[in-house]
């Protein structure tokens, strides 16, 4: 048996939640889960519940994954969940097995996505890895020609996975000519995990001394010419490949990403030259020696992997301690799913080593503050200007929206914004490597008013003023649906006036209890973070009955 994780559970709960708010079957929602955080646990678990609860309609389900390696990891999760009665069958011919006719069908896209006509009547495809399908155009590869066909005979749910919410290019996956996706249904974030002892912390070296200039190399379709990359790479390996073995002594298994197979070729010689006992794992590497060498690695008998692509989605090795970074990107996905190979847990393992020989770390920033960007060009059949929202990808309209309706993030501060500069991001893996500006005021008042914006509900506007001047504010979704609102609850639950209320009131509501002198529960000190664009509330403190100070809570 497998017990969910808290932050698991709150992803199903949030996906069920945000159907049940967007009914329409064409609202496609996101999960963003971090690499290692468990995703096929919670595919399997939303299967679990779909046939717990609707037994009588047989909810079969297709799981869509990119590879035969997230095959099997999703199907050892399902039969671990599922009762035995539900059947668990494959459509992949990496697998030699094709089981159209399964309650749960797990199938690598390549082989299905002409087959849809097969499957009979499906109620939820789950799209795990779901950041390969192209926001752009309506029937464009093979994702979208599966669900188009399948749409032909049946009503189902969708809902993708993945640790990335947007295109190699950066470009949400909710943004784009004709989106799948319409909105993000839950994120759980790197650092909680990391918090929480469930993802292992990724650490740099205090300085390395090769580093790969990538001037002049030209830019194509968002990312770095890979032969012209490669013949820059080439020449920089040597003196890599001896750092690397100076850095990583201590490391036990090393795991190396390089832009070709030729250069991942010399960097393998390179380090068996240096006494390391390395193997190349790529794209073409037949299946039964890839799988030996992976067995290998595992074991022990492999000191480091050296690899183009082929190991940057669905390879599972807990005890990785070591990533060394030789691949020049402009990609968030890439920089994450690279970093993502070091961060699951594994007895004995405190943290896993990135060496990153390139600007990668220093121009993206650190990977557990990467997001989305808006497409650049504007669409003119566009309805109405709108704006992504950067937590969680959502469209917004319109475009001077203050608050995201579906996760309640600030969009923008208009005085913020007037003082906001941007922020230098040092080569740190982590935010909590930057040096955070983070700063405890006292809370003299709080002030509450009406903020009303044409095309979206009204909110509660809060601002935290010091002795003279504000020094924070918040926008309180309690007009709201869906996750906003319901964080909304949660707000009004803990400052509610002293002497009841217990109703959850709108906007307007509230405002008047306030004017007639009910009195909110004000916080003695507020903890800001003012190293962003724009200051975040992080934490309050509240008084004790006795008046001392009462331990800080979450914001």
């Amino acid at each position: 048996m497998i017990t969910l994780r808290a932050y698991q559970q709150r992803t199903v709960d949030d996906l069920f939640s945000w159907w049940v708010d967007h009914p329409d079957i064409a609202e496609i929602p996101i999960m963003v889960l971090p690499t290692a955080s468990g995703k096929s646990i919670v595919i399997a678990e939303l299967v679990r519940l779909l046939w717990a609860w609707w037994p009588e309609d047989k909810p079969r389900t297709v799981v869509l994954v990119p590879s035969k390696e997230l095959a099997e990891q999703n199907a050892e999760k399902l039969r671990a969940l599922l009762p035995p009665e539900i059947t668990v069958g494959f459509y992949s011919a990496s697998l030699g097995k094709k089981q159209h006719w399964a309650d749960v069908i797990i199938a690598t896209i390549g082989s299905i996505y002409m087959s849809a006509a097969l499957l009979g009547n499906i109620k939820c495809v789950l799209v795990d890895e779901c950041h390969l399908i192209n926001p752009d155009g309506d029937d464009v590869g093979r994702y979208r020609q599966f669900l188009s066909d399948l749409a032909q005979t049946c009503s189902f749910r969708v809902a993708g996975c993945t640790a990335t919410p947007f295109r190699g290019n950066g470009v949400w996956l909710t943004d784009g000519d004709k989106p799948l996706f319409t909105g993000v249904c839950t994120t759980i974030r790197i650092g909680d995990l990391i918090d929480q002892g469930f993802l292992a912390p990724m650490v740099r070296p205090i300085d390395i001394a090769v580093r790969i200039n990538t001037d002049g190399i030209k830019t194509v379709t968002g990312d770095f010419h890979l032969g012209q990359l490669s013949e820059r790479v080439h020449h920089y390996l040597p003196g890599a490949a001896l750092e690397s073995v100076k850095l990583c002594v201590d490391r036990k298994k090393w795991i190396a990403f390089l832009p070709s197979v030729s250069t991942a070729a010399y960097f393998v010689s390179l380090l068996r030259e240096r006494g390391i006992d390395a193997a190349l794992v790529c794209g073409g590497t037949p299946k039964e020696e890839r799988a030996a060498l992976v067995a290998a690695f595992r074991d022990g008998h492999i000191r480091c992997l050296v690899t183009v692509l082929a190991l940057a989605i669905g390879f599972d090795v807990p005890d990785v301690d070591a990533v060394i970074w030789l691949r020049p990107t402009k990609s968030p996905v890439l920089y994450v799913q690279g970093c993502g190979r070091g961060m699951r847990i594994s007895p004995g393992k405190t943290d896993c080593l990135w060496i990153d020989f390139s600007a990668t770390t220093a121009t993206l920033g650190p990977v557990d503050a990467i997001k989305g960007r808006k497409k650049r060009a504007a669409q003119p059949d566009q309805e109405a200007p709108y704006i992504l929202c950067r937590s969680c990808g959502t469209i917004v309209r319109p475009a001077s929206a203050l608050i995201c309706p579906d996760c309640g993030a600030v969009l923008r501060d208009p005085t913020a914004e007037k003082e906001a500069e941007a922020k230098a991001s040092a080569a740190a893996i982590l935010s909590s490597q930057l040096r955070a500006k983070i700063t405890t005021y006292a809370v003299k008042r709080v002030t509450y008013g009406i903020h009303k914006k044409s095309g979206s509900p009204d909110s509660l506007k809060v601002v935290y003023w010091g002795a003279m001047l504000p020094i924070a504010s918040e926008w309180v979704c309690l007009n709201h649906e869906g996750y906003a609102q319901r964080k909304a609850e949660q707000w009004w639950v803990c400052r509610r006036p002293v002497d009841g209320l217990k109703i959850i009131p709108s906007v307007q509501q509230s405002l008047e209890w306030i004017g007639a002198g009910y009195e909110m529960r004000q916080p003695l000190c507020i903890t800001v973070n003012e190293s962003g664009k724009y200051p975040e509330i992080t934490q309050f403190t509240w008084r004790n009955h006795d008046g001392t100070p009462d331990e800080p809570t979450a914001a």
